[in-house]
């Protein structure tokens, strides 16, 4: 039987069973979308930093929970100080500061967001109250150190540079603005026991799937955009996209001259596809290799069946010529997880 009809047949058939074998986990998911939207005007550039903001606390609160990757709680608390600023800037650019004295209240909101940890249960919220000496008070709670309430004192200043708002009503607006960078990381506290599942899920995948290069992984989460929804934490891909992956092989070819049957190689992966997850991890990917010998063809193409996500046997036709080779995940090796992880939270995200 021709080798060369019988190969494409055999991916075929290999191909149908991993698409058949596999059947389409829906997997559930963690929703990271602020629950507190903003409906005012004068603090529509500070909710959208909240935004911003609240959408790096859920990717890094996964992270966390990983526990194959060092979390910097030194990252996020400065990423937690910066927004401490831009938020007491939204209210300086109103020239609040003659309403209210609240330095004091967003220095100490600094110092207790640069100490930030992810064991943390509680974030500081703004709160806006009326007080039994003076109408109204505004404060943050939860503050390492407690500091006074700062008075909110009423003048005609508010009503000519915040669009006819009184100062009650500015800082009003500004807590429905700012308290919402803090919604999305309660909310996946709420779901502890599925954040636990998806971290453990999320740390398998990085330990024993195929490794990958970024065009890989963009790829992969361009397959699986309907998976890897905008503002939610769901659980890595059941697939991966194979793209343009090197190799060194060792070659074997039945026909070549003697003294070089086996010879070491190279082979590129041009597309494939890998599902990392199975009972028995499969993946097939159309391959070029390359086999340095005299009288037969350099090049040759054909396919490669990954098994376990580890190891990998591969077919090539070179010119009439058939050569068989195994290769090992080499680049798994070097592969960074944290790193890798990175790249598919910068794709969906």
């Amino acid at each position: 039987m021709n080798t060369r009809i019988t190969v494409p047949v055999l991916f075929l058939l290999i191909t149908s069973f991993i698409c058949l074998s596999h059947a389409d986990e829906r997997q559930t998911s963690i929703d990271c979308s602020m629950t507190e939207p903003y409906t005012g005007e004068i603090f529509s550039d500070l909710y959208e930093e909240t935004k911003r903001t609240a959408s790096t606390f859920c990717n890094e609160l996964i992270r966390s929970r990983i526990d194959r990757i060092n979390t910097d709680d030194a990252y996020i608390g400065s990423i937690l100080a910066d927004f401490a600023v831009s938020s007491e800037l939204a209210l300086d650019k109103y020239e609040m500061n003659k309403s209210a004295d609240y330095r004091k209240q967003f220095n100490e909101l600094r110092n207790t967001f640069v100490k930030f940890h992810f064991s943390d249960m509680k974030m500081p919220e703004f709160r806006v109250e009326p007080t039994f000496t003076l109408p109204m008070a505004g404060y943050f709670t939860s503050l390492l150190e407690e500091r006074e309430r700062f008075s909110i004192e009423e003048i005609e200043h508010c009503t000519t540079v915040a669009q006819g708002l009184t100062c009650k009503e500015v800082f009003r607006e500004f807590k429905s603005a700012f308290n919402p960078y803090r919604s999305a990381y309660d909310n996946v506290y709420d779901n502890t026991m599925l954040l636990s599942a998806l971290g453990e899920r999320w740390a398998n995948f990085l330990e024993v799937s195929k490794s990958q290069t970024a065009l890989e992984v963009y790829l992969t989460t361009l397959a699986n955009k309907s998976h890897f929804k905008k503002n939610h934490l769901v659980g890595p891909p059941n697939y991966q996209i194979i793209a343009l992956h090197p190799h060194l092989i060792f070659n074997s070819m039945d026909e070549a001259p003697d003294g070089s049957k086996q010879e070491l190689g190279l082979a590129v992966e041009w597309i494939g596809i890998n599902y990392w997850d199975l009972k028995l991890p499969l993946g097939i990917s159309f391959t070029t290799a390359y086999v340095d010998r005299e009288n037969v063809r350099d090049v040759g193409h054909g396919i490669m069946l990954h098994i376990d996500n580890q190891y990998a046997i591969g077919w090539a036709d070179h010119d009439g010529e058939d050569s068989f080779y195994v290769t090992f995940d080499l680049l798994k090796a070097l592969e960074d997880k944290k790193g890798k992880y990175d790249k598919y939270m910068k794709q969906v995200f």
